[in-house]
């Protein structure tokens, strides 16, 4: 199955056909995707994606050995093992205990139907179109001197449902090596007339390069000060060798990356993902919900934590709050929470465009230059 247009092209494959380095060969044996259902996307470039996606009952979409390969550098680095819209909690506004989770979910209710715009559908074994591949070209990726090049990316669009309110999953993976997981309110139960707030719930496994159990977070803190030639951002950073989860600061600039212990770039400086929370609106606290007392919860992996809220595995903790309970991170498994407040009267219109919670995930360190600068003079690297 191909599909090409004049900047991309799609192959939905069977196994891989060409020789990688060995870190971007690992499949990950905690999820099992099924090899038929791995996707690579190729740009003009010569840059890919390379995923597998997968759905149930239990867990909904998810993706899985996510890495991406700059041709650039020749260099494919595996990212993480699983990326998934973990969960969507709805709270009534006027009752806070009146409160609403995803506990199964329905393929019937996350079909696509009528065309995928510009794109390619991909259905199960049963046929059921659940995804909707579709290209999308932003403003310029880089701009060097006189030479530019614009932002190209592949979105991977989802369709959720609870309590008959849709909602729109999209993974945009970008052209230099990074994503951002977003999703949308796109329709309104019209019986409903309370305000309400939604808490979308994303789960990303991280195992960058080939071994998962060596991985470590560092957080930064910025602060812009007044100094004699103007002002000036100081930035702080901190390690955090064991379980934690934090409140948004836009005052601080919070922003947290994921570090490989082994994988170095050309510069010998330390490779790592590194994840900003830059798009959110709104912000929900409620003493009686704990996993709402904070915005980004870093777990270690533990196969009985499928669940941000509701998380009924035996023997096991029942929600994200109570999964960071300080173990030591070695095998790194980010949660991350967006809000969004939504007010039925205004949503009912069928004409509004989505309007998108998200955050971007950026490699930092991976590549010695940006996969997409153009041929250039670039300083070597020092011996």
């Amino acid at each position: 199955m191909t599909y090409c247009k004049k900047a991309y092209s799609l192959l939905i494959v069977l196994l891989l056909t060409v020789s990688i380095p060995t870190q971007a060969a690992m499949i990950s044996e905690k999820y099992q995707c099924p090899k038929q259902q791995q996707v690579v996307y190729k740009f003009d470039s010569g840059n890919s994606w390379n995923f597998c996606w997968m759905w149930s009952e239990q867990q909904g979409l998810s993706l899985h050995d996510l890495s991406f390969y700059s041709a650039k550098e020749n260099l494919d680095i595996y990212i993480a093992s699983s990326l998934q819209l973990n969960q969507v909690e709805m709270v009534l506004n006027d009752n806070t205990t009146n409160t609403a989770h995803i506990t199964q979910h329905d393929k019937s209710l996350s079909t696509i139907t009528g065309s995928c715009s510009n794109g390619q559908l991909l259905t199960t074994n049963d046929n059921t179109p659940l995804i909707c591949l579709s290209e999308s070209t932003q403003d310029f990726a880089m701009q060097y001197e006189e030479q530019s090049r614009r932002q190209y990316a592949i979105n991977i669009f989802h369709i959720v449902t609870l309590n008959n309110h849709q909602f729109l999953s999209r993974i945009q993976l970008n052209d230099d090596g990074s994503f951002s997981p977003s999703v949308s309110f796109i329709t309104n139960n019209v019986t409903d007339s309370i305000p309400y707030t939604v808490n979308y719930f994303w789960r990303v496994d991280f195992d960058i390069g080939a071994t998962a159990n060596n991985d470590t977070v560092e957080e930064f803190r910025s602060k812009i000060r007044q100094g004699r030639k103007g002002r000036q951002i100081h930035t702080f950073t901190f390690n955090k060798p064991n379980e934690f989860n934090k409140q948004y600061d836009r005052i601080k600039m919070k922003s947290w990356r994921i570090l490989d212990k082994q994988i170095r770039n050309d510069y010998s400086m330390r490779s790592s993902y590194h994840i900003f929370p830059l798009n959110h609106n709104v912000f929900e606290r409620d003493p009686k919900r704990p996993w709402t007392k904070a915005d980004v919860f870093f777990t270690n992996y533990n196969d009985c934590e499928t669940k941000a809220i509701a998380n009924h595995s035996l023997n096991c903790a029942s929600n994200i709050a109570k999964m960071t309970n300080g173990e030591k991170l070695e095998d790194v498994v980010a949660w991350i929470r967006l809000t969004a407040h939504h007010t039925p009267p205004y949503n009912n219109n069928a004409d509004l465009a989505p309007i998108w919670q998200y955050f971007t995930v950026y490699p930092r360190d991976i590549y010695s230059q940006n996969p997409n600068i153009p041929d250039i003079d670039m300083p070597q690297p020092v011996n």
